[in-house]
């Protein structure tokens, strides 16, 4: 048990600083809110499209709704952690840009406590900002030039109890941090003019809570239709944001002067959300899911500040097709092949219009043989946004690999 509370260790501080240094968006439209949220990242739910609130397995681990933690067989010990990589054409009427972006996706262990409850930790990201943005101020003759790098990543800690068989109650209790930088500089074209840059870094932490449950009813012949909620109310973290205002000059941008240096604090207030759906699994073949989820952006405030975000709502439905899971000749039939879909309304209301994103997914688990391991792979194309009303649209490839260990553990030898 020393050994694996070290290497649980190490593993949270090697995907801590991964999750820091990694840049994982180049959108523009990361500048607003707190950046491009995240949502589900595991390529087991990314193939079915993304939604997978009534979704609970044995050998797998759903932080989407802790619920589910009930779910894991006696004396099991589930890790699984992976990396994603996407590539995004953006567009608008005029230009085209591809950018390429990887980052780590997650990290879970989970297991059973007794017959009646789960529990379950890990780290997830929850969003991202890295985008550059060139404008031209023609009345001084200057380049004006917006970057903005960082993002949140989120501990939790979750646990579930199953009072009586097929219903369980779950909650996760995380810890966000991270931090936000946006960066902004007035180059003139006349180098006997000083230049100007300001910087707003925000550090943002604190906790909040995600309840879940769900409900499983046995049809005939090994059928099961499942039930899953999940929600949170309005939560506030604490937010402090450092102003820095100074005057450069020349190419290596010496600073001559620091004309503001101000420090603020306050607090974010994280939206309410609610999420449903439904679940249908005949035996170990089919595995079919629906989700609908909602989100009040319209009360997200940072520092007093609103950035007129919009209330946001996502469809999203998969599946999940195993021909023969405990195939002894066949190892193709012992695959899962999953395929998704996915529409939403996002938080983003720019000029007059709300952006809309789209995309279909799917993937593979592919098991090790004569192993606990399994590889998962999901592939997502999808589009954000529009050209029209001067806007860019985002055409993206999401590429994402897991890999999970499926053990056993407190089990005595019966022979050294």
């Amino acid at each position: 048990m020393n050994k694996l509370k070290k290497l649980v260790v190490v593993v949270f501080i090697f995907c801590g600083l991964s999750a820091l240094a990694q840049l994982g968006t180049s959108s523009p439209y990361s500048r607003f809110g707190l950046g491009d949220l995240q949502g589900n990242v595991l390529p087991v739910y990314n193939a079915l499209g993304g939604g997978v609130t009534a979704l609970s397995s044995s050998n797998s681990v759903n932080p989407s709704n802790p619920a589910s933690y009930t779910s894991f067989r006696a004396n099991s010990f589930l890790f699984s952690t992976g990396g994603m990589h996407k590539t995004t054409q953006l567009q608008n009427s005029t230009d085209k840009q591809v950018a390429n972006n990887s980052a780590f996706s997650h990290m879970t262990i989970a297991f059973p406590i007794s017959s009646k409850l789960g529990a379950s930790i890990g780290m997830l990201p929850f969003s991202n900002i890295g985008y550059t943005l060139n404008a031209r101020d023609t009345l001084v003759n200057a380049n004006m030039i917006y970057t903005g790098d960082g993002g949140l990543s989120k501990v939790y800690f979750g646990g579930a109890y199953e009072p009586f068989k097929g219903f369980s109650l779950g909650m996760n209790a995380s810890y966000l941090f991270g931090g936000l930088n946006r960066r902004k500089k007035l180059d003139y074209d006349d180098e006997s003019f000083f230049d100007s840059r300001s910087n707003s870094s925000i550090n943002l932490k604190g906790y909040y809570y995600e309840l879940g449950l769900m409900y499983k009813m046995a049809l005939a012949n090994e059928k099961v239709l499942s039930f899953g909620l999940t929600a949170n109310n309005n939560s506030s973290l604490r937010a402090k944001r450092t102003n820095i205002v100074e005057t450069i000059s020349g190419t290596n941008e010496i600073v001559k002067d620091t004309t503001s240096n101000l420090v603020e604090w306050g607090e974010v207030n994280l939206p309410s959300y609610i999420s449903t759906g439904l679940m249908y699994r005949d035996g170990e073949k089919w595995l079919l899911i629906a989700d609908y989820s909602i989100q009040n952006w319209a009360d997200y405030t940072l520092l007093g500040e609103s950035d007129d975000l919009s209330n946001s709502m996502r469809l999203s439905a998969g599946l999940q097709y195993t021909p023969e899971f405990n195939s002894v000749t066949k190892y193709y039939k012992r695959m899962q092949y999953r395929l998704g879909a996915n529409y939403s309304n996002t938080p983003l209301t720019l000029n007059d219009t709300q952006l809309k994103e789209m995309s279909v997914s799917f993937g593979f688990g592919i098991p090790v043989k004569k192993s606990r391991t399994k590889y998962d792979i999901s592939l997502t194309l999808g589009q954000r946004g529009t050209t029209d009303n001067n806007l860019i649209k985002e055409q993206f490839i999401n590429f994402g690999l897991s890999v999970s260990y499926d053990g056993i553990w407190f089990v005595k030898r019966k022979y050294d």
